[in-house]
């Protein structure tokens, strides 16, 4: 039996995951309950201290008025700052996590790094300072709206297209945040705001970027946190089954996370609580989506996507399927480009206004249209128009008459094999094709039995040599090409296009493949060119490249 961390309830080995309260569940976390104390949120540091008489200044600057919320990390106030005359929030960390030395010089540290954000959809960090009586402290734009953790308890699941949207929003921050080695550890709906923009679509600000891990990459194992060694920071049923078991964690760990929350705002469920698939509690959810949210909650978090930007881009064309835009054009340039540019911010522009976006238009359609004539141009020229190729230097496979013969054996990889005569009545198939002729060859027939006939493995391609030198070429293989580039399967049509010379003989034969079944093949020879084709049913079946015939 295993316990659950947070209920506390026994459970069967190899569950995943806790029925009673949705805990992710692993081997060194269920075994160890001291590990993620019961809290929702949780560090493993002492309880907080007692509450403050308010109102209270902190920083000679802040003026607290409110408490609003807060877990084992830190509280959160409502305040004013008194030399701005601004609203702002007051995140007040809790005294009891100052029991090492290096906490404070850490804390400005960690504070600086993560105020240095800049994202819409991040939280805004406006100070930072460590007041003499009441400690650390952090001062944040003071949001109007709701968190997607009451958004759910007042209205339920999100509509699709909204939660596409807030989950496209979501990624971005990790992205921008990820960009600077900084891993949130905490997602969950509490920490996703909805903010209040009349006439704005749904816009979302992450929080709580400020108390995050720092991650350094190829230090992972040493990086340090704002608490104290051996503390799990985060929610449980929102956390990574390596964070859960103590373990390093990374980006991947925020994915994790990440799907949890969009599944939940989507739903209104945790996908290991009830046992359905997503599209069984959200029927305008494709499979894709499905895919997605299954790969980012893999255990193993190299089976996951590898960083944010995969997952986002990847939700971008779940968002265009929808019919939703989820970032003006010119920024989704940018955001793919950034796979590769060690900057990792991406630049938001704004939409240009509606005549210059008409004209805009216009111009890129026009060049388009002459990209198109361009292109058309240059097929006609370059695929269907005979090239200038001098007769004396007609090739197949790219191999001339004459070529000497251990070059081409190397080069096609030839095997020695086939009839010694390779004008039989009835061709073996694949060796020869019906083109070539005894005299085509040009040697008295007291020579014939000296050739030496060599083939292909695939029997694609036969080549016959005379002393040591190419004599004829045969092929049936796609890739086979002339000097003027006509391929095996082109069409009768490109025949007479890329040769428009007249053809010395042009014929119908028939050809009995079985017992059972015969074909009709025309035979088109250049004799001037020495070059010939098999074509059956308007398709070029075979080459045969043979020395060219000069009349008298």
């Amino acid at each position: 039996m295993i316990q659950c961390p947070t209920c506390k309830q026994e459970l069967q080995p190899g569950v995943r995951f806790c029925p009673h309260d949705g805990t992710p569940l692993t081997e060194t976390s269920a075994s160890d309950p001291t590990r993620t104390p019961s809290e929702p949120t949780v560090s493993s540091s002492p309880p907080t201290s007692k509450e403050l008489a308010l109102p209270l200044v902190i920083g000679g600057r802040y003026r607290l008025t409110e408490l609003r919320g807060g877990g084992g990390m830190a509280k959160v106030y409502r305040a004013v700052d008194v030399t701005l005359e601004r609203e702002v929030a007051v995140k007040l960390i809790n005294q009891e996590l100052r029991n090492e030395t290096e906490f404070d010089a850490r804390f400005q540290r960690e504070a600086r790094i993560a105020s240095q954000l800049s994202d819409p959809h991040i939280i805004v960090v406006h100070d930072f300072g460590i007041d003499a009586e009441h400690g650390p402290y952090l001062v944040m734009e003071y949001l109007q709206g709701q968190s997607l953790r009451e958004r759910l308890q007042s209205e339920g699941p999100l509509p699709l297209r909204a939660g596409l949207q807030l989950s496209a929003q979501l990624l971005l921050a990790l992205i921008h945040a990820h960009g600077k080695n900084i891993v949130h550890r905490d997602i969950k709906p509490d920490n996703i705001f909805l903010l209040n923009q009349s006439g704005v679509r749904l816009h979302v600000r992450v929080l709580d970027f400020g108390i995050a891990r720092i991650y350094r990459r190829g230090e992972a194992g040493n990086a340090e946190t704002l608490t104290h060694p051996g503390a799990v920071l985060g929610t449980p049923r929102y956390m990574s089954p390596e964070q859960l078991a103590g373990q390093p964690i990374e980006i991947r760990s925020d994915l994790y996370s990440a799907a949890l929350v969009i599944h939940e705002a989507i739903t209104g469920q945790l996908p290991y609580v009830s046992g359905k698939k997503l599209c069984e509690l959200c029927p305008e959810a494709s499979p894709a989506l499905q895919d997605l949210l299954d790969q980012c909650l893999k255990p193993n978090p190299a089976e996951r996507p590898p960083s944010a930007v995969e997952v986002y881009l990847r939700l971008q064309e779940l968002g265009k399927a929808s019919g939703i835009l989820l970032l003006p054009p010119g920024a989704m340039d940018k955001l793919v480009a950034s796979r590769q540019s060690t900057e990792p911010t991406i630049e938001y522009t704004p939409p240009a206004p509606p005549r210059a976006r008409l004209r805009r238009r216009a111009l890129v359609g026009l060049a388009m249209l002459l990209v198109a004539v361009a292109a058309v141009w240059l097929v006609k020229h370059f695929y269907f128009t005979a090239r200038p190729v001098d007769r004396q230097h007609e090739s197949l496979s790219g191999v001339h008459i004459g070529d000497p013969q251990q070059g081409v054996v190397e080069k096609l990889k030839l095997v020695k094999g086939g009839p010694l005569n390779p004008w039989t009545e009835e061709p073996a198939p694949g060796y020869v094709g019906h083109v070539l002729r005894p005299e085509d060859l040009g040697l008295p027939a007291e020579a014939l039995p000296r050739l030496d006939v060599q083939r292909s493995a695939d029997d694609k391609i036969c080549v016959i040599f005379f002393e040591d030198k190419v004599r004829a070429v045969i092929a049936r293989e796609a890739h086979a090409a002339t000097a003027r580039g006509l391929k095996v399967l082109d069409h009768k049509g490109r025949v007479l296009d890329v040769y428009p010379e007249d053809a010395s003989e042009d014929q119908y034969i028939e050809v009995r493949d079985s017992a059972r079944a015969s074909r009709k093949i025309e035979i088109r020879r250049y004799d001037a060119l020495g070059i010939g084709f098999e074509m059956h049913e308007k398709k070029v079946t075979a080459i045969t490249l043979y020395p060219l015939v000069t009349n008298p």
